[in-house]
């Protein structure tokens, strides 16, 4: 046997069943495919999550404002009728029909009135019906 057909037989074992360390470089080409990949879709996928929050906090405005709207549609309506107007007219303008008085209480009311002092309770009960009494008082 020669020299060169040993080699081949040895070459051959390894191939076969020997010993093998680390990737071929098939695997090395995978491996940065697929991490080329996962890279360039990890931006996009940043977006798609951003961009699905923002639609969820426009929902929740359109949402409110939808609220408001329809409270503004009801007090339109409310508007429509004359007693209401009627009403507002006379409680925030103070304006009156002809023939009716309107009245303006405007100052400080008067404090010639003096607050009733408290009944002294009965000096025949005991300490904790007095101090009961005293801490519900109401006219303090």
């Amino acid at each position: 046997m020669t020299a060169r057909q040993s080699a081949s037989r040895r070459a051959r074992r390894r191939g076969a069943g020997g010993e093998r360390s680390g990737l071929t470089s098939r695997g090395i080409l995978l491996f940065l495919v697929l991490f080329v990949l996962a890279a360039t879709a990890v931006y996009p996928l940043r977006q798609y999550i951003a961009q699905q929050e923002r639609i969820e906090r426009l929902q929740a405005k359109q949402a409110a404002l939808q609220a408001a709207n329809q409270r503004l549609e009801q007090e339109q309506a409310r508007l429509r009728d004359p007693a209401y107007v009627e009403q507002l007219a006379k409680q925030d303008f103070h304006m009156a029909r002809p023939g009716e008085q309107t009245w303006l209480l405007t100052g400080t009311p008067p404090a010639d009135r003096a607050a009733k002092p408290a009944a002294e309770p009965a000096p025949h009960q005991p300490w904790y019906q007095r101090a009961w009494h005293w801490l519900t008082d109401r006219s303090r």
